[in-house]
């Protein structure tokens, strides 16, 4: 008999809903109808009223007393607040894991960059590529913090913050394409591993509002705006 445990019905509902609310495939205040879902998942109501419990604690699902569960909303007031609590946690983050980073780190973070900046911004067909190569950068440059809780809110708020992007989509990868995005990348990196930790938060945090930026300003339909 295997001693590698397989993953519960909750746990594979629980990686399914998270990645179909963060793609956008189900939208933003949605009322989750669990016969249904629990049908499509192949799952008993059960582990799927479990998985939405997990998603509700990740922020991703909203919990009405007496009705259920719902797609957590997005709107302008909370992107705002997702950015910049994710620039005081990251910022904080990286500034721990260039302090206590190796060599072995240093080019964990090279390399990563090295990977996301080969890979086009704007291409549709290279969209989801660009978007692991992107979360395995940021993850690279705090993989040396010492925290545990720290890390995991940083991963939390990570996706929170791709939520808006992937609703975005294709203009949001077009508007990406026009800004710098790998020299953006190239010098948080270097500036990481020349131990420059006010030189790389600074950069870092720059990073994240530019991209809150061009959300707000450039998709007003995003936010129910005309």
């Amino acid at each position: 008999m295997s001693d590698v445990s397989r993953p519960t019905d909750a746990s594979l509902a629980t990686t399914r809903l998270r990645q179909e609310i963060l793609s956008g495939q189900v939208p933003p205040g949605t009322k989750l109808k669990l016969v249904p879902l629990a049908r499509r998942y192949a799952v008993s109501r059960g582990p799927l009223r479990e998985a939405a419990s997990r998603l509700a604690a990740e922020g991703l699902i909203t919990i009405e007393d007496q009705r259920g569960f719902r797609v957590t909303p997005i709107s302008r007031a909370d992107l705002l607040d997702v950015t910049r609590t994710r620039q005081r946690v990251e910022t904080l983050a990286l500034r721990d894991a260039i302090a206590h980073g190796d060599v072995a780190w240093e080019g964990r973070v090279l390399a990563a960059c090295h990977v996301l900046g080969r890979t086009p911004v704007d291409d549709p067909a290279q969209r989801a590529a660009f978007a692991e190569h992107h979360r395995a950068f940021h993850e690279a440059l705090v993989a040396a913090c010492p925290s545990a809780y720290l890390l995991r809110f940083r991963a939390r708020l990570y996706a929170l913050t791709e939520r808006y992007r992937n609703l975005a989509s294709e203009r949001y990868a077009a508007e990406r394409g026009a800004r710098d995005v790998a020299g953006e990348h190239l010098a948080l990196a270097e500036a990481a591993v020349a131990r420059d930790a006010d030189a790389a938060c600074a950069l870092l945090e720059e990073h994240l509002g530019r991209t809150a930026q061009t959300l707000l300003e450039g998709y007003p339909a995003l936010f129910g705006a005309p």
